[in-house]
């Protein structure tokens, strides 16, 4: 059985992922485990809290692999994984959703050579600084791959940047209690849009074409359109994720 997944969406574009519960899980001996210690408001209208999320054999799947990552041998687990041929460079340049002459020259090298990418967490997020490292230590030994994450965890990516291999790439996203420290014109960041307009509007570029934009792209400011999701919907009311964090929006 494969440990990482892929959907309709990303299947098209040879990316994998990885999930964990989100928000908070139940361990098999009832522990509780916050599986997103900076979500803020973004957990009332999470998607990953939605729809097949919630079916029993999912939520059981992401469980099982959160309760993995508590075992010291599960980065070798994963790195032996991905010597899986499903996950090994094609031999053949990928098509990609932007030029490559916009590309740096490792994303370059990765998709002419047709690598795979993993994204970590389709629910979830790095819940402990040792589960990042976690991640670290298996970008680093897979260095073929290209892995990428939306993480909330500003204060702790930051702190393990110096440490990350290149071939491991991530950006925040809005909707948590650190947006405040995100600055928009240097950190690489997400922001949910009601839709596709007001993208547009408010000067960001949509992802919606392929999630590898969400990396790929030379901005800063990547727009995600909203799922359309009534009660999700009225919630968010015409609003950006970033400006339904109450008191500390993000910077314009």
């Amino acid at each position: 059985m494969s440990l990482l997944t892929s959907n309709s969406e990303l299947r098209p574009h040879h990316i994998w992922n990885w999930s964990i519960p989100a928000l908070r899980a139940t361990l098999l001996d009832g522990s509780h485990v916050n599986t997103c210690p900076s979500a803020g408001a973004c957990a009332r209208v999470c998607y990953a809290r939605n729809g097949t999320y919630l079916f029993s054999n999912v939520l059981a799947a992401h469980t099982r692999n959160l309760q993995m990552t508590l075992d010291s041998t599960w980065p070798a687990v994963m790195i032996a994984e991905l010597q899986h041929r499903r996950y090994r460079p094609k031999g053949t340049a990928r098509i990609m959703p932007l030029p490559l002459h916009e590309l740096d020259f490792w994303c370059w090298h990765w998709a002419d050579a047709g690598g795979a990418a993993v994204r970590i967490h389709d629910s979830g997020d790095f819940y402990t600084a040792d589960y990042l490292d976690d991640w670290l230590t298996i970008a680093r030994a897979t260095p073929d791959v290209l892995f990428y994450a939306y993480t909330k965890e500003i204060v702790m990516m930051r702190a393990a940047a110096d440490r990350a291999p290149e071939n491991f790439r991530w950006l925040y996203s809005t909707g948590g209690t650190q947006d405040h420290l995100i600055d928009p014109d240097l950190d690489r960041h997400a922001d949910v849009f009601p839709d596709e307009q007001a993208i547009a509007d408010a000067g960001y570029t949509s992802q919606d074409v392929s999630d590898l934009l969400a990396i790929l792209l030379p901005t800063t400011r990547i727009g995600i359109p909203a799922n359309n999701i009534k009660h999700f919907n009225r919630l968010i009311a015409g609003r950006r994720f970033s400006e339904m964090q109450p008191h500390r929006q993000m910077p314009r």
